[in-house]
């Protein structure tokens, strides 16, 4: 054997040692398979069926100060739906999606994002989010400021017009409370003419066993040329530790209505949602922002324009290491009952999230929501409930 050939061969063997730990030390992997089972029943029809995902997130740390991220999610479908007699999830387009893929620049305290990415300013995150292809910027400080502009898919292709949507974000925090106050603008998102503003200022505290978290958003601007885009919402939460193991809480929810002659539309939110937020059932799972969603966003419960005027209670309890128990009772009014044919709704829901083994938990939730109506025949009520098994890695 020559030498040459002798050295190659070591070189390889050195290679295929160091490989794995250099791309190890490099990547970074996460994510989460679940498999999901429901029951939707509004009172004259049901329906069972079970869905699937897997979702995988990496992260490349290619030098200091410089990462690539990624996340897809694989077999995202319903059971029995895929496009191939052989399970879903064998095509890109049948099943499978890519959520992110951005890189980050990281310059002591100043922070560059491009690509496709998530941002969301609000409580929960709620207020404006999406998730779609553009730049976010960040800096650290005793007062941070973060900004965002994203380019949307105008409109589902049908209009040629840009849609964009972009917001400013100031906050200050200490031990004992959060702060931020964030501006939003979105175009021709809704509509060829739509030009919507958004300003919204929020805190949490932590006065010792007692948590408060309050946030106020005003939208102004234009739904279409002869129609304005309006939003005035308040949201109020307040929790505190009963015992060791149980925390009860409760929520005030008012927005004021549009105006009954067809110039305004009311707006809760901007963005795409990808994130959602349907508190109205969160009782700790996570199954509420999910199929049996009752509700969605609240502020607008009716889809008639009609404000909202809601109350909810809420409580979770830990019974023991493996298992956490929750429940909440809500109920809403329309803020202008002219606008609707609702008189109101009370929404009941109650979960569990169980530990079945290391990085594997069993989530459980069940809701019933009865309508009230001013003209004609009450609708059935309606009952809902999922179960889920995660594995998180």
């Amino acid at each position: 054997m020559s030498k040459f050939l002798k050295v190659m061969i070591v070189l390889l063997t050195i290679a295929a040692v160091a490989a794995p730990a250099f791309a190890e030390d490099r990547l970074g992997l996460s994510g989460e398979m679940r498999v999901r089972g429901w029951l939707l029943d509004d009172g004259t029809d049901s329906k069972t069926y079970a869905d699937q995902r897997l979702r995988i997130g990496g992260k490349f740390s290619i030098a200091e100060g410089v990462s690539v991220t990624f996340r897809t999610d694989v077999t995202e479908r319903t059971w029995g739906a895929g496009g191939s007699e052989f399970g879903s999830g064998r095509m890109p387009q049948d099943g499978q999606q890519w959520d992110r893929a951005h890189m980050d620049l990281t310059m002591g305290n100043f922070h560059v994002r491009a690509g496709q990415q998530y941002v969301g300013y609000g409580l929960m995150a709620g207020t404006i989010n999406s998730q779609d292809a553009g730049f976010s910027v960040s800096m650290k400080g005793p007062v941070a400021v973060s900004a965002f502009w994203l380019l949307d898919d105008q409109r589902g292709g049908t209009s040629t017009a840009d849609s964009y949507l972009s917001a400013v974000n100031v906050s200050h925090k200490t031990d004992a409370y959060a702060a931020n106050v964030f501006v939003g603008n979105q175009t021709k998102a809704l509509t060829g003419q739509e030009n919507v503003y958004l300003i919204g200022v929020n805190t949490t505290m932590n006065l010792a066993a007692i948590k408060l978290a309050a946030e106020f958003d005003y939208f102004t601007g234009d739904y279409t040329n002869n129609v304005d885009a309006f939003g005035a919402q308040l949201f109020l939460d307040a929790s505190m530790a009963a015992g060791d193991a149980a925390t009860v809480g409760a929520q005030l929810y008012y927005a004021l209505a549009a105006d009954d002659d067809g110039s305004e539309v009311q707006y809760q939110n901007l963005g795409n949602d990808f994130n959602g937020w349907d508190p109205i059932v969160d009782v700790g799972t996570n199954l509420s922002n999910e199929q049996i969603n009752v509700v969605a966003r609240p502020f607008d419960f009716t889809g008639d324009n009609a404000g909202l005027i809601g109350l909810r209670g809420y409580g979770n309890f830990k019974a023991g290491d493996a298992l956490i128990l929750g429940a909440s009772l809500a109920y809403l009014l329309p803020e202008d009952d002219g606008m609707t044919n609702i008189d109101d709704a009370i929404v009941f829901a109650a979960g569990a999230v169980y530990k079945v083994m290391a990085n594997t938990s069993l989530h459980a939730q069940f809701q019933y929501e009865t309508t009230s109506v001013d003209q004609g025949s009450d609708p059935d009520d309606e009952y809902q409930a999922g179960m889920g098994l995660y594995v998180n890695f």
